[in-house]
């Protein structure tokens, strides 16, 4: 009996070991069908006409290698759309049937693909069923359909607007223009990190840092969800073909004989999914390469592609910066000829002076003075009670005290004294004045008030109209061509020196400007007032030569 007994035990546990083998082989292929796969929100059904994602997967959890047959049967009224390279179609009784032949190798070796399906615009609402049968198992999936508008359900999503530059966060920098792609210099980047003791960095890993960010606006009106290419790339605004410049780093598996650079080249490439969503921001990293690109005006074109219907174009025109050293070229011919004017009028001092009398002179330091307490005391001390009032629109009332006041007095000593050299002197009274008052002594100061008084000395002169002045008659009433005149040349040098003094701040200060607030604040402040100022000085200095004479 004990003999039977110990036999029959051997036999249960050699059984129960065989069961056991069994049910963990067939427990070592998982696989799973997600109908819709929903990349974003879930709605819960989907609607007649609708074009959904399926997503398969299949894992070997096993040690040893197995070679698997799935065969995906979908309910009529549901069919494949698309390439489907990865398996084979046929159908059977008005049902599409998707199968594969699958060898996953032992060790949780994994197996996916994303399917695109599409359900039929007649399809009648109700609850369908998806299988999907591999190793011996079956599974169920239920599709639950509703009724939808098939119209709108079939509208494609649209790009409305690119935009670009933005930082990380997705905000605009007020401090660049629109469209507009501003590339770093990477030229002097070694001996900037040495000098910072940063060391010997790895450039290559250093430029794969984006230049700034893109968005893209998506509407999506039928909340279509989907995995979309997008590829950007830069195109000659004449010949419309593509240029160099643009580029997608690499990764660690791909191209790694290239390097980081090694990616897409001329093309930003980015994967992304549309969420379901009726309006939808993507951001996009911008990587240039600064070497191959010039500057000049571009045309950005976004081409936004799914497989399977027409890809999405749309073009932006922008321009590239990549290199801006225009206020350091402004700068520095300002100060050139400012230097060689200064030295030029070294020699012909004592000639100049010569030919002033000395109640010019001091008529010429009175106006001076007059100047500086009606033009630079107010504008110096109620400036920052303005900008707070105004913020950058402050110019317009100092304008008046900067610009109207200061032309109609400078303008009114030159109708008095149509003397070479009157305007320079009242200039450097002002300038003495100011710098013993205020502090105001900095490059910038030299730079303006020498600029300032070489040019309307040199368009008075240049223009005949101190031997205009001189050839008149001491208090006569001046034509309405004199007055144009005076006021075009006041309003072309003040003009003029506006614009080095924006350009100076830009360069020495770091300051920033936009471009539409340089052309206004050149073109109101800088000849408006300065030519109203100019018309007055005229009148001005007509009525006080009738009072004083020579």
């Amino acid at each position: 009996m004990k003999k039977y007994t110990c036999g029959l035990l051997l036999a249960l546990l050699i059984f129960l070991g065989c069961a056991t083998a069994a049910g963990s082989v067939r427990e070592d292929i998982v696989f799973s069908l997600q109908l819709p796969y929903y990349l974003g929100k879930n709605y819960g059904a989907v609607k007649s006409g609708e074009q959904l994602q399926a997503l398969f997967s299949i894992e070997n959890r096993g040690l040893a290698a197995q070679e698997q047959q799935v065969i995906i049967t979908l309910p009529a009224g549901v069919e494949p759309v698309g390439q489907h390279d990865n398996w084979q179609l046929y159908r059977r009784d008005g049902q599409a049937i998707l199968a594969r032949q699958l060898f996953l190798e032992g060790g949780y070796s994994q197996w996916f693909d994303l399917l695109t399906v599409k359900v039929a615009d007649d399809i009648q609402p109700g609850t369908y069923s998806v299988t999907v049968a591999c190793n011996g198992q079956s599974q169920q999936i239920a599709l639950k359909v509703v009724s939808g508008n098939v119209a709108a359900v079939n509208e494609n999503a649209n790009i409305e607007k690119i935009i670009l530059p933005l930082n990380l966060d997705g905000k605009s920098d007020e401090r660049l223009d629109s469209n507009t792609l501003v590339l770093r210099d990477r030229q002097l980047d070694y001996f900037k990190n040495v000098l910072r003791g940063k060391g010997a960095t790895n450039l290559e890993v250093e430029a794969i840092h984006p230049v700034t960010h893109m968005a893209l606006d998506i509407h999506n009106p039928a909340r279509q969800q989907k995995l979309v290419v997008i590829t950007v790339r830069l195109l000659d605004t004449l010949t419309h073909q593509p240029v160099s410049g643009l580029f997608t780093p690499g990764s660690t598996g791909e191209d790694k004989d290239a390097g980081s650079l090694g990616g897409h080249d001329n093309t930003l490439m980015s994967f992304t999914a549309l969420t379901g969503e009726p309006t939808q921001r993507i951001m996009i990293p911008v990587f240039a390469d600064e070497r191959l690109l010039h500057n000049g005006q571009y045309m950005l074109q976004v081409h936004m592609d799914d497989g399977l219907s027409q890809p999405l174009v749309k073009n932006l025109p922008v321009k590239v910066v990549k290199k801006d050293i225009k206020a350091a070229m402004v700068v520095v011919a300002a100060v050139a000829i400012v230097a060689v004017a200064l030295l030029a009028g070294m020699r012909y001092i004592r000639q100049v002076l010569g030919l002033l009398k000395i109640r010019w002179l001091v008529t010429i330091a009175l106006f001076g003075a007059a100047a500086f307490a009606v033009v630079t005391v107010p504008s110096t001390l109620l400036s920052d009670f303005f900008h707070i009032l105004l913020g950058p629109f402050g110019f317009i009332v100092t304008g008046l005290f900067h610009s109207v006041f200061l032309y109609t007095m400078l303008v009114a000593l030159v109708v008095l004294i149509p003397r070479p050299g009157v305007v320079t002197l009242m200039t450097l009274v002002r300038m003495l004045l100011a710098m013993l008052a205020f502090g105001q002594i900095s490059p910038l100061s030299f730079l303006s008030y020498g600029l300032h008084a070489l040019l309307l000395e040199g368009l008075f002169t240049g223009s005949g109209l101190y031997r205009r002045l001189q050839a008149g008659q001491s208090g006569q009433t001046f034509s309405w061509q004199s007055i144009l005149l005076a006021a075009a040349i006041c309003g072309a040098a003040d003009s003029v020196t506006t614009y080095v003094n924006l350009q100076s701040m830009a360069f020495l200060y770091r300051l920033y400007y936009a471009g539409w607030y340089v052309d206004m604040l050149v073109a109101i402040n800088g000849f408006l007032y300065t030519a109203v100022g100019a018309a007055c000085g005229m009148v001005l200095g007509s009525r006080l030569s009738r009072v004083g004479g020579d």
